[in-house]
């Protein structure tokens, strides 16, 4: 009591030291040991407290360290029997494997076809004996692209109809120009173009054919009728040609439909895909095979110089000769630096001395040697062309200038010929390389033409 009376706080009013103490009354002592009591009292309930909590703490990691062992126990036994359930599970799979391997041997063995169905389903393989396999069903072939028809040029199937009548009315190869014209009359089976073109507008494009006779050689309409198609240059003939003789291992000059597919022609087809994914037609593609069944006789043989020969035609007669004489030679064919550009429109004029003139100029720009013989001359010359007497006053002139220009080895050079008044004058009035475009001409003619423009249902262009 005297410590707590020590640190007690003295009341207001307590005198200092050195000034007399009051003596306290029995009610200030008896409430004094009140107070001390109870701080007594509060200090020991609060230690009570603090035991009591901390036991409680230990109690509860005791349960949770109960529990956590327990869980463990059990995961580590549901791990145990997950394993087991898996190597039993994967046992029963690999010998259902190793069943169904034995029955596929046996059958692969015997060489049978697995009938039943055979089943695998997970860890279970079992044969179904009245479910029967069998083959696919083939589904069916896609259809083959067909050619829309255009106003203005020729489809496949119109050439091969027009073909087939040209042959059966002049077998020959020629037809008159009356006949050709009522043929391309309506209701023939052509584009809608041709459908208005007048007699007189026909009898004019056609007649730009004709040469000594009225009568037309109707393969150059045909191959007039396939444009557009692209139009092969010296090179790409003499390609051809070259490769043709490579195939022809008879030397006949001639080839079937086999070897002439193996040959390479100067365009080739392209496959096409619609946006919809679908090829669309190929008309190059098919071009190749139709020309060989316009041009085949009848053993379905095509002679491939005459076919190359064919298809030297050109708008500019000239250059058509060039290419006619460089398919029979083998080599590419230029006109002389000193003459000038092959125009039929222009006629050679030779005036006195002008043939040392020539020679000099011979001498001032040299050109390459080109050796022929008369018969490949006299081909180039007589190509697609009736046996008129004109034609045999041309052949006798044009044997005149190669003996004037032979050479000791029986040959004569290309470039001679065509700085010869007369060679020259022959080679480029040769009819039968002269390429008539009808689908520009019809155009040109409508442009001219406010009437047939109205009579034509859809645009030209």
């Amino acid at each position: 009591s005297s410590g707590i009376n020590a640190e007690w706080p003295l009341r207001p009013g307590t005198p200092n030291a050195g000034t007399p103490v009051p003596e306290l009354t029995p009610e200030e002592i008896a409430k004094q040991k009140m107070l001390e009591r109870a701080g007594l009292e509060g200090a020991a309930a609060l230690l009570c407290e603090e035991r009591s909590f901390s036991l409680k703490l230990a109690i509860v990691k005791l349960r949770a360290i109960t529990v956590i062992k327990e869980l463990k126990e059990r995961a580590a036994q549901m791990y145990d029997v997950q394993q087991e359930w898996l190597g039993q599970r994967f046992k029963k799979e690999m010998e259902s494997i190793r069943t169904m391997c034995d029955m596929l041997s046996d059958v692969i063995e015997s060489e049978k076809a697995v009938l039943p169905q055979v089943l695998l389903s997970d860890d279970t393989f079992m044969v179904d004996m009245g479910y029967k396999m069998f083959d696919p069903p083939i589904p069916p072939p896609t259809e083959a692209p067909i050619e829309i028809p255009t106003p203005d040029v020729f489809t496949i199937a119109q050439i091969q109809e027009l073909h087939k009548n040209l042959k059966e009315i002049a077998p020959s190869g020629f037809i008159s120009l009356d006949l050709l014209v009522e043929m391309f009359e309506p209701p023939a089976f052509l584009p809608e173009m041709w459908m208005n073109v007048t007699s007189q507008q026909l009898e004019e494009i056609f007649s730009r054919h004709l040469c000594e006779t009225k009568y037309v050689n109707w393969q150059i309409v045909l191959v007039s009728c396939l444009l557009p198609i692209p139009l092969p240059n010296q090179k790409q003939l003499i390609d051809t040609v070259n490769q043709y003789k490579k195939i022809d291992k008879l030397q006949s000059g001639r080839v079937d439909m086999a070897g002439y597919a193996q040959g390479d022609l100067w365009f080739i087809g392209d496959l096409v895909l619609s946006p919809e994914g679908s090829s669309q037609f190929d008309r190059l593609g098919h071009l190749k095979t139709t020309i060989f069944t316009l041009l085949c006789d009848d053993s379905y043989t095509v002679d491939f110089t005459d076919f190359l020969l064919l298809f030297c035609a050109d708008p500019e007669p000239g250059n058509g000769a060039l290419k006619a004489l460089s398919v029979v030679t083998g080599e590419q064919v230029d006109w002389p630096q000193y003459i000038e550009s092959p125009e039929p429109a222009k006629e050679f004029d030779c005036v006195p001395g002008s043939i040392p003139s020539i020679a000099g100029a011979e001498a001032e720009f040299p050109i390459k040697s080109i050796p022929i013989t008369l018969e490949q001359l006299l081909r180039v010359v007589s190509f697609n062309r009736m046996q008129t007497a004109s034609l045999k006053l041309i052949q006798e002139e044009i044997i005149g200038v190669f003996g004037e220009l032979q050479n000791s080895d029986g040959t004569a050079d290309v470039g001679s010929i065509l700085v010869h008044p007369k060679g020259r004058d022959i080679v480029l009035h040769t009819p039968s390389y002269l390429l008539i475009d009808y689908r520009t001409l019809l155009m040109e003619s409508a442009v001219q033409d406010s009437k047939f423009v109205d009579r034509v249902g859809q645009p030209l262009v």
